[in-house]
């Protein structure tokens, strides 16, 4: 007798050095293991573009100087995510780049102490001109001055950041590529981060005040969910890495308690991570465990794996299918620094709509 477990025999991997990159992801979806988890969770990501979910994507770690930013550049030009949640260290490499800084190999073992007497920063085996952030700094100054005095979400920072580097930088870019499509990217420590030490540099030199509402932030968050939902939409979550930025975009589905309701949970998740989860920390925790703090649908569809987040990013961008405009949020960041969303020919005002 058949048993019912035996449904799905492996198929043995056959080395093809001509094979596409495609076709080598589903080959590895019919192994075991980490490959065939892989390949799961690529096509759950397809899934939920072709659900019209609302995707939030975090990022955390090391990407763009490892030279991966435009990867996450695609991610937002491709449509595969509606909100992007980042780290300020990233923010800070990708504006480097934007206006044409570099980043170099470097060597794992090198001598930081002698590094350090050439201004060199180094990322594990990736090196980095100190001199780079003295350069943008003027440029830096040049933007926070003209910035309206008062205080700003960290998205809409970004969001004016992008629209000033996509005039004066000569590369694709993050910020650049996130302003052109308006999508709203967040930053829940900036301030850890050379881009908020620039604001302090900014201040003590100019004496100007540049203050973060990042409690607006958090509120902007929520009602993205519960609009989304108001709508018949689901929302879903796409991370890589740990840290603030997975919390933070976590966190936006438990957050509608503070509009008197309720929300449905994350529908789908998608985790490329190398953190134990024996920690107890949250950037090695599962999905399973996001359900019993209202993180997660109890019946989340979830692909987890474990593989560096880099590499995972140069995989997603590749390989997850792109979807039309005109099928995801639209976003449109408002002069007084509210945030509407446009979506089926009608606009929605976040602040107005949810009182905040």
């Amino acid at each position: 007798m058949t048993s019912e477990f035996l449904v799905h025999p492996i198929t043995r991997f056959a080395p093809d050095p001509d094979a596409s990159l495609r076709s080598f992801v589903e080959a590895l979806g019919r192994t075991g293991g980490q490959p065939r988890r892989l390949a799961s969770a690529l096509a759950l990501w397809d899934a939920m573009i072709a659900r019209d979910r609302v995707i939030f994507c975090s990022v955390a770690g090391a990407p763009v100087p490892l030279g991966f930013g435009p990867a996450i550049a695609s991610l937002v030009e491709r449509g595969q995510i509606d909100v992007l949640d980042i780290t300020g260290a990233q923010l800070t490499h990708d504006m480097l780049e934007i206006i044409g800084s570099k980043h170099y190999q470097g060597q794992v073992n090198a001598d930081d102490a002698e590094l350090v007497k050439h201004d060199v920063n180094r990322f594990w085996d990736t090196f980095g001109d100190e001199a780079d952030y003295r350069r943008v700094e003027p440029m830096i100054f040049e933007f926070a001055a003209a910035l309206p005095d008062r205080p700003l979400t960290t998205r809409e920072y970004i969001y004016r950041m992008g629209r000033y580097f996509s005039k004066i930088g000569s590369q694709r870019g993050i910020l650049t590529a996130a302003a052109a499509r308006r999508t709203p990217v967040y930053c829940p420590a900036i301030g850890d981060s050379v881009l908020g030490m620039d604001l302090g540099f900014f201040r003590a030199e100019h004496g100007k005040r540049i203050v973060f509402d990042v409690v607006q932030d958090v509120l902007e968050m929520s009602a993205i969910v519960l609009l989304a939902e108001e709508l018949g939409l689901r929302t879903a979550t796409t991370i890589f890495g740990g840290g603030a930025p997975r919390n933070h975009i976590q966190q936006s589905q438990i957050g509608s308690y503070m509009f008197v309701t309720k929300s449905k949970g994350h529908a789908e998740a998608v985790r490329f991570s190398i953190e134990p989860a024996e920690t107890g920390g949250l950037s090695g925790s599962t999905i399973s465990e996001g359900i019993s703090w209202k993180k997660f649908d109890p019946h989340v569809e979830s692909a987890e794996v474990f593989l560096d987040s880099n590499l995972s990013l140069a995989l997603a961008s590749s390989l997850v299918q792109a979807r039309d405009v005109r099928r995801c949020f639209d976003y449109r960041h408002e002069d007084d620094g509210s945030l509407s969303v446009l979506y089926a020919g009608a606009a929605y005002n976040l602040s107005d709509k949810y009182h905040f």
